[in-house]
């Protein structure tokens, strides 16, 4: 400084960052967040150059996007707690402005319970189902070996694919203890007849199927480590 003047030198910055992903996971499918305290949660990923927002949107306790093909997901899912198509498109468009990725999580197979209230027929037990109010590892799974399940699958990620423009979609895929494929006779005649030895390889039959429909719609699939089964696509 000069008196009461102040400059600055000419100078050039350089200001890279080390870590390409720099994200934060919000979990709204446990805990319904709402849209303003979401943007102010983007507000500080920006203010410390975080660009990707990992977006949990379904769990056992809660079904919490609009799904207008499969409209009982979030209508019998979510105690009326969800985030309508419009609000999604928001927030996408307020990270945006800020650099920040919107990556969404579905989670399947486990974790799913809130999927089953209104769809009981992708369950591997006879339902009826019913939201989950405690936190933990349940029973509830999708059932692997119906092709109805593949359908279903592909048509919601086919409407999730086009309403989140981020190249990857997270399915979770942790935590699945199996129980209620032991208990089902048409599951465990399913691994038979296709030398599926154990659950962890069914597992990682519904992985690649999965996989398969994500990246048919033009996108990478993500998940836990615990999708890492023989036979997934190199790019998941």
């Amino acid at each position: 400084s000069e008196g009461s003047a102040f400059f600055f030198p000419c100078a050039v910055l350089r200001d890279r960052p080390r870590f390409p992903w720099r994200g934060l996971l919000i979990d709204s499918g446990r805990h319904f967040i709402p849209v303003e305290v979401i943007k102010r949660n983007l507000d500080g990923m920006a203010a410390v150059k975080l660009n990707v927002f990992h977006w949990h949107l379904t769990e056992d306790q809660g079904f919490r996007i609009e799904c207008k093909t499969f409209p009982r997901l979030h209508q019998l899912g979510s105690d009326g707690l969800y985030y309508t198509q419009n609000q999604v498109r928001e927030i996408i468009a307020y990270a945006d402005d800020r650099g920040i990725r919107v990556m969404p999580e579905f989670d399947i197979p486990a974790h799913s319970t809130s999927w089953l209230v209104g769809y009981p027929e992708l369950a591997s037990a006879p339902g009826p189902y019913q939201i989950e109010r405690k936190f933990g590892v349940f029973d509830p799974c999708i059932n692997p070996c119906r092709e109805e399940t593949y359908g279903f699958f592909h048509r919601f990620f086919k409407e999730m694919a086009g309403l989140f423009p981020d190249p990857c979609i997270h399915i979770g895929g942790d935590e699945v203890n199996g129980r209620h494929w032991d208990e089902n006779p048409e599951i465990q005649n399913f691994m038979k007849k296709n030398h599926i030895p154990d659950n962890h390889s069914l597992q990682g039959y519904f992985n690649r199927r999965i996989a398969g429909i994500i990246n048919r719609l033009g996108k990478k699939m993500m998940g836990w480590e615990q999708v890492l089964k023989p036979g997934i696509p190199r790019s998941t």
